[in-house]
């Protein structure tokens, strides 16, 4: 665990990286999150941010991932994944098709993760589930981040039948 340079100028200049691709997601989806749509934004936030949490720590206890310092862990989960991908999805879910939207997520997830290694040093597994490489395992966890639009439309289906509020789509 030693070599990772979380300090405040860099947490900084990550949550920058984070406001510029979320003013590109603006650029897709330019406008605020409605009433209607607020539930359900909340509900995919939440659960995303809470089991990446709690996933990334234990697949580093597994040996199949790198650690996250807490304070990367909790911005890459809470604030890119729970906030800015909430937003993405929300923009793209009824307009661009789901091939698409795969390449859209794992894009983003992409330079966050160089952004995130860059900075922090984190990222920094020498190989995903056996594939060799340290860029096998960026592009194999982005390429994973890839599915959260098909995971999240799939399980909203599903739980906005018992939970009115949420929009299923």
């Amino acid at each position: 665990m030693d070599g990772y340079d979380v300090t405040p100028g860099r947490v900084i200049a990550v949550l920058g990286v984070y406001a510029l691709l979320l003013a590109v997601i603006w650029r897709i989806r330019p406008r605020v999150i409605d009433r209607v749509e607020a539930p359900t934004a909340i509900a995919i936030a939440l659960v995303w941010a809470v089991s990446v949490f709690v996933a990334n720590y234990l697949l580093y206890r597994l040996g199949v991932m790198s650690f996250l310092p807490w304070v990367n862990n909790f911005l890459h989960t809470f604030v890119w994944i729970g906030v800015c991908l909430t937003i993405l999805y929300l923009a793209v879910r009824e307009t661009v098709p789901m091939w698409q939207q795969f390449l859209l997520f794992f894009a983003f997830s992409l330079v966050v993760k160089y952004a995130e290694k860059w900075l922090f040093g984190t990222w920094d597994h020498d190989h995903f589930f056996g594939i060799p490489g340290n860029f096998a395992y960026i592009v194999g966890w982005s390429l994973a981040d890839g599915t959260y639009p098909i995971l999240t439309r799939f399980v909203l289906r599903h739980v906005a039948r018992g939970a009115p509020r949420l929009v299923p789509t």
